[in-house]
This record gives structure tokens, C-alpha cells and sequence, in this order.
């Protein structure tokens, strides 16, 4: 199991330099880099969040956030507004049209998945999945270990 392991590592590290280059190039492809096209993608996953929210998300800081937000509404990807239950709060939204433009660059790779996934099982495609979610929690703990947080 011990090789297996090892090869398993070895293709989740590829995995995640071909991901690194095609949010790279998708992001460049916009104008804008690929922390901020990471940002922009927690805001359509998981809806608006505080500057302090993407900050622990991305392991940077706030400042660093304030400049990013900049980025995504001068670009029309994001806008701030006023958090409703606390008005000292300021929290970021992707914007809708923004967000369509930036993630319609991925078009061709989620139908390449589709149409991979068609030919499997759906119980190995659910296992795959829990199995993704676990390496996930492991990469972000590991990552938090390194930046010294944990």
C-alpha cells in the first residue's frame, strides 16, 4: 500500500500543477491573477464573505484582500457592499456577469469531466469524491502547518 500511496501522491501533486496552469492561464487570459480568480471563485461557491473571511481562506492578510477587491470591481468581477446585519461590515458578492465571463473559460474542461464521469459508476464517482474532499482537508491543514498557523 505503501507505493500506492506514493504514486497516489505523485499524480495529486501533478494534478495540482495542471491546475495551477490552467487557473493561471484562465486567469491571465482576464486580467487578473490567479489568487484573485481564486477569490473570485470562493464568492460564487460560497456567496459573499468579509475581507477577514477570504483573508483566512487565501492565508493573507486583510491589506492584501482590500488591494484584491480593488482588482475584482475595477475589473467587474466582484463589488463590496455593506453587510446588512452589521453595518461595519463590509462584505464582497461576485458579481453575476463577471463571474459568468470568467468561469465560461472552464466550458470545455467541465464537459470533459462530464463526459469522462458518464462512463463511471456513479457509487466510484461518489467515492472518488469523498475520497477528493478528505485529500482537500489534508492539503489545508497541511498548508496551515506550513504557514506557521497551526
Amino acid at each position: 500500500m505503501d507505493g500506492l500511496a506514493r504514486e497516489l501522491t505523485s499524480e495529486l501533486f501533478e494534478l495540482s500543477i495542471s491546475l495551477d496552469l490552467i487557473g493561471n492561464a484562465a486567469a491571465s487570459r482576464i486580467g487578473i491573477n490567479q489568487t484573485d480568480l481564486i477569490c473570485l471563485f470562493l464568492l460564487v461557491r460560497h456567496g459573499p464573505m468579509s475581507p477577514g473571511q477570504i483573508a483566512s481562506s487565501l492565508g493573507l492578510t486583510t491589506a492584501a484582500i482590500s488591494a484584491m477587491a480593488a482588482r475584482l470591481e475595477a475589473g467587474g468581477y466582484a463589488h463590496r457592499e455593506i453587510d446588512p446585519n452589521d453595518r461595519r461590515r463590509v462584505l464582497m458578492h461576485a458579481s453575476p456577469t463577471g463571474s459568468q465571463q470568467a468561469f465560461s473559460l472552464f466550458d470545455d474542461f467541465y464537459q470533459a469531466i462530464i463526459d469522462l464521469l458518464g462512463a463511471a459508476d456513479r457509487e466510484d464517482v461518489e467515492k472518488l469524491t469523498s475520497l477528493l474532499v478528505q485529500f482537500r482537508g489534508i492539503l489545508v491543514e497541511h498548508a496551515a502547518t506550513i504557514r506557521g498557523k497551526k
